[in-house]
């Protein structure tokens, strides 16, 4: 910190020790850092995988330091990022930075509407999949794949998809 001021750098990040679990010394040494170097932002970080626990994780954090925002990590995985719904919801910060790798250059800057498509769109992508396994015939779809990729389909092939696709309803 003090090399820092001395030598007029205008961002420092101090990064403290990461926990997944409430740890008082841990509050009372962050509270002390924050005390001494007065940040203009405080950021929790927050692991996408830990589900609803980011909801106490977060209260604890925001209600002992005060936090401005949060950078959500792991969004690489599995994960479809239900902790963001708790991250904001409990403590009313933004999400500000999403981690989707291991590198810094894997820091990205969050997109909300981006967010809510990963939520909800794994069900819409799954009804759409559910749908189109009703209405499209194995056999039939095999057969028009073969028929474009031996550049034999025709109008009528056209016809045919256009009509499933019909068949399986609104997308929206």
């Amino acid at each position: 910190y003090n090399y820092a001021v001395m030598n007029g750098f205008d961002t420092l990040i101090v990064d403290t020790a990461g926990r997944q679990v409430i740890d008082q010394p841990l509050m009372n040494e962050l509270k002390a850092i924050k005390n001494v170097v007065r940040p203009d932002e405080v950021l929790l970080v927050v692991d996408a995988m830990t589900g609803q626990e980011a909801a106490n994780l977060t209260k604890a954090f925001n209600d002992a330091v005060g936090i401005t925002g949060a950078v959500l990590t792991k969004l690489d995985g599995d994960t479809r990022g239900g902790a963001a719904l708790s991250v904001q919801k409990v403590s009313g910060k933004p999400i500000k930075f999403v981690g989707v790798g291991e590198k810094v250059e894997a820091l990205e800057p969050f997109y909300p509407d981006r967010m809510a498509s990963r939520i909800l769109g794994m069900g819409d992508i799954v009804s759409m999949v559910e749908k189109a396994q009703k209405v499209v015939d194995e056999k039939e779809a095999a057969r028009l794949a073969e028929r474009m990729m031996s550049e034999n389909y025709n109008f009528e092939d056209f016809v045919a998809q256009s009509r499933a696709i019909k068949q399986m309803g609104s997308f929206g």
